[in-house]
């Protein structure tokens, strides 16, 4: 099997490094000085107290690669743009392709049924550019839950080695992939996929009220995640950013209050860098649309209070903006 991870980051050099360990047939697209180190000395998965190398396929471009069954496209949300009209070489209209990102991701509104209508956003646009080589009944949306961080180039630690899932699911009830399947070839990799209990939207929102409070706190306080549990006034907020997702989420046909326990889900919050406050710290483009105004987005065109998010909104937004790495 075939497998490509395009955007061979912190998690996508995770995926690929346990797929390849599983005996699949991996290649990756990266770029810059870990594209030359994993090329040179492999790619290392640090996790606890164990540590994998592999030796992937491993270009910038790819059109030097074989059509594909699986593509997993791990890229940051802000850079999807640059590659909608980059993955044509890797698809036939049999490969399962596998978004991971945080936050709302541009397939939302593709094949949404009995639901209420998303807000415009301007990452919505990208769907014309990505459908234009891929049905939509090939795309599967996918949330993770796994801290990693590229500690130097080749080398990628994970920091939660007790939960690493990737849960997966069709956009469309017209789903054309063998989701069991997809499914076995990560756990066989060592990656929990629990299937979703309904749409793949419900966990969607699941991750982004996990960023958009614990992650942004972070950010805004130039803290580890853990500091949400740590300050009992930073508590006090996450707890009602959450609550206020919570009814974001419920505004727009996805009553989540099952999937999450807030008094759970602070003792769980792992002790490190998010990507938000990883990418600020590194001058790289943050994903402050996709995991903070997006959801401000949905709560006005809901009709929606949200007082906590805004003040948030309004503070990580101006930190990446005086940095260039927000537009």
């Amino acid at each position: 099997m075939r497998v490509c991870v395009f955007g061979a980051g912190a998690v996508g050099s995770h995926i690929a490094v346990k797929l390849a360990n599983a005996g699949m047939d991996v290649s990756i697209i990266a770029r810059g000085a870990h594209l030359d180190a994993i090329r040179t000395r492999g790619l290392t998965l640090l996790q606890a107290d164990k540590s994998w190398t592999v030796n992937p396929k491993a270009c910038e471009d790819p059109s030097e690669l074989e059509p594909q069954d699986i593509v997993f496209v791990t890229m940051k949300a802000t850079g999807l743009a640059a590659i909608a009209d980059k993955m044509k070489p890797l698809l036939t209209p049999h490969t399962a392709v596998v978004f991971v990102q945080n936050g709302i991701p541009w397939w939302y509104p593709v094949g949404l049924n009995d639901k209420p209508a998303p807000p415009d956003l301007p990452l919505f646009k990208l769907a014309d550019a990505f459908l234009a080589d891929m049905a939509p009944e090939q795309i599967i949306g996918g949330s993770i839950f796994s801290a990693n961080a590229v500690v130097e180039p080749g080398v990628v630690k994970n920091n939660t080695p007790q939960q690493n899932r990737l849960s997966m699911g069709g956009i469309t009830p017209q789903c054309a992939i063998d989701m069991d399947a997809l499914r076995a070839t990560l756990e066989k990799a060592g990656i929990a996929a629990p299937p979703p209990e309904g749409d793949i939207r419900e966990l969607i929102w699941v991750k982004l009220l996990v960023n958009m409070s614990g992650s942004a706190i972070a950010l805004a306080t130039g803290n580890r995640s853990s500091i949400s549990r740590q300050d009992p006034e930073l508590e006090t907020i996450y707890r009602r950013i959450m609550a206020e997702g919570l009814q974001i989420a419920a505004a727009h046909g996805f009553p989540i209050d099952h999937l999450l326990n807030v008094d759970d889900l602070l003792t769980r919050i792992p002790d490190h860098k998010p990507s938000l406050l990883q990418d600020y710290e590194l001058g790289r483009p943050m994903e402050i649309g996709e995991i903070v105004r997006a959801p401000q987005a949905f709560a006005r065109s809901a009709g929606l209070e949200t007082p906590s998010l805004d003040v948030l909104c309004a503070i990580v937004t101006r930190m990446a903006r005086d940095r260039g790495l927000y537009g």
